[in-house]
């Protein structure tokens, strides 16, 4: 069985109003969808960070690489594409090639995805809702309390809120959080890289009542110092890591002990095999991995099967780690094949079909299409 075709997708979604966090806004979904078809069969992959720049790279650099070669042979192919491709850069792209081999692989072996990673460590994984987000053209924590207690009545026992706008605000909107969701629900905060560290840790230590499970991003993501400073003084667990591409890029962190919870994201960290990389040091250094998720429906799912193989860790919360990342604001590109459902726990069941477990047909997505190509030997 040899690849004959990469399909490229690239998808845009307009919201009805922008979300954001204190570093950005964005008005619109958007992300590349790459399908790689072998003998009758295909599988899927995403780049939702810079779908353009990942189109032309798989286009004119890593198409060629993989067309007639044998999709089963994943790790093969994942070197050759590192090894074919200079720095960082190619890496988005490298990740969605390499997501959609791992589909298409467990679909030929009529196997789930996570069997393909090693085998189930658990059926059902506790989601966490991601939001609410900031908005523009007001306060941006004025619809919080109402979009918190629609997670709380969906299910959700957990839940990231964005901070990083002023410190008064960011800390009574925590705290008036808390004293909404009870003592029973896990309570995470992110500041999106919007705060200097020092910013980070006077803000972090007024909020301490809030009982934090942990902070996401006190720094930006290649500030060595100043996480370790963040780490130095921050009670919480310190998070982060979603913009790294690399296994080697966590391991400073990993070495100097200022990262405590590490967050790739399969679709920008080299796909599936990049990210299990990270959960090998993750493993080594005894660190819970519970990875970004951001994008469509692809994505998501490619994470709900790597985080229902990883090891369980106690972190603090109601549930042992790993944790899987819902990203509760506007978003038809996750509803694709079906809004992902909770069940009454709080959890997320994973798919017992092959591969990812879900349904995709270009129908599903044709509204959302901007261009698309087919690459062929």
């Amino acid at each position: 069985m040899k690849i004959s075709e990469i399909r490229l997708f690239h998808l845009s979604a307009p919201l009805s109003e922008p979300i954001g966090n204190a570093l950005v806004f964005f008005p619109k979904r958007q992300t590349l969808l790459v399908e790689i078809v072998a003998g009758g069969k295909s599988g899927w992959g995403e780049a939702w960070l810079a779908p353009g720049s990942a189109a032309a790279v798989i286009e004119t650099q890593l198409a060629g690489l993989l067309l007639g070669r044998d999709p089963t042979h994943i790790g093969a192919l994942w070197q050759t594409m590192r090894e074919a491709t200079e720095g960082d850069g190619a890496m988005v792209a490298i990740a969605a090639l390499d997501m959609a081999l791992h589909d298409l692989t467990a679909r030929v072996y009529d196997i789930s995805l996570v069997t393909l990673l090693g085998g189930a460590r658990r059926e059902t994984v506790q989601a966490y809702a991601s939001g609410p987000f900031f908005k523009p053209n007001g306060h941006p924590y004025r619809d919080f309390e109402r979009e918190i207690d629609g997670y709380l009545e969906e299910g959700f026992r957990a839940l990231k809120v964005r901070s990083g706008f002023k410190p008064d605000d960011d800390v009574a909107a925590i705290l008036a959080t808390r004293q909404q969701v009870g003592d029973a629900v896990d309570l995470m905060l992110d500041f999106n890289q919007s705060c200097t560290p020092r910013r980070s840790i006077s803000t972090a230590a007024a909020m301490e009542d809030a009982r934090l499970l942990w902070i996401e991003e006190p720094a930006r993501p290649g500030d060595l110092a100043g996480y370790r400073l963040a780490a130095q003084h921050i009670k919480p667990a310190i998070a982060g890591g979603e913009t790294l591409t690399t296994a080697n890029a966590f391991l400073p962190h990993l070495i100097e002990g200022s990262m405590d919870i590490l967050q790739p994201d399969i679709a920008i960290c080299g796909g599936l095999t990049g990210v299990r990389q990270v959960a090998n040091l993750a493993q080594i250094y005894q660190r819970p991995l519970i990875p970004h998720v951001w994008g469509s429906t692809v994505n998501f799912h490619a994470a709900l099967h790597l985080v229902a193989n990883l090891p369980p860790q106690r972190g603090g919360g109601s549930s042992a780690f790993p944790y899987l990342e819902y990203d509760v604001g506007e978003n038809p590109l996750l509803e694709l094949a079906g809004r992902p459902r909770l069940n009454e726990d709080g959890s997320i069941s994973v798919p017992e079909g092959p591969g990812l477990g879900i349904s995709l047909t270009a129908a599903a997505f044709e509204p959302f299409v901007t261009s698309s190509h087919v690459l062929s030997s």
